[in-house]
């Protein structure tokens, strides 16, 4: 990334998982960058933070996932017309390089964020936890549980104030 350092170096963990939120805004981007600020799912987004997570993922050299987290993103990337069949491609693409991690429900409701965060979250921290890798969200419940368990996570938001020089 250009301006924003991520305050560590990449090298130290094996990877980034990259929560909903933000796969969903690399999906719209993907499929068409002026879609980004008028999508129901995306509108909380820029085409700078599109560009700020490229730069973001460009950083890694191993993405994690979890079904969980992909189950969501194609439910919540829902176009219409040709759009949704260019989103369903650029899934189907994401998913040949993103390393998905096995991660069953049953054993990501036995995690301890699952009662106060959910099913995907839980999986989140898991996977995290057992890959040692960083987790990249804008959703800040999940980043303030993570940062009390020393787990490595960037919030968005901060990255993108850092971005503005803020």
């Amino acid at each position: 990334m250009s301006s924003v350092g991520l305050g560590f170096d990449p090298v130290d963990v094996t990877g980034l998982f990259v929560d909903t939120n933000l796969l969903v805004l690399f999906t719209v981007g993907r499929v068409n960058r002026g879609r980004i600020e008028q999508f129901k799912r995306t509108c909380q987004y820029t085409k700078t933070d599109y560009d700020l997570l490229l730069r973001v993922l460009g950083k890694f050299k191993t993405l994690y996932t979890v079904a969980h987290v992909m189950a969501e993103v194609s439910n919540l990337t829902d176009l219409s017309g040709p759009e949704r069949l260019q989103a369903r491609q650029v899934l189907k693409e994401a998913l040949s390089v993103l390393n998905e991690a096995e991660m069953p429900s049953a054993r990501a409701s036995d995690d301890l964020l699952y009662k106060s965060h959910g099913l995907v979250d839980a999986a989140i921290a898991a996977v995290a936890r057992d890959y040692h890798c960083a987790v990249l969200t804008d959703d800040l419940d999940l980043y303030l549980s993570l940062m009390r368990e020393q787990v490595e996570v960037f919030n968005f938001t901060h990255l993108r104030a850092a971005e503005w020089g803020m």
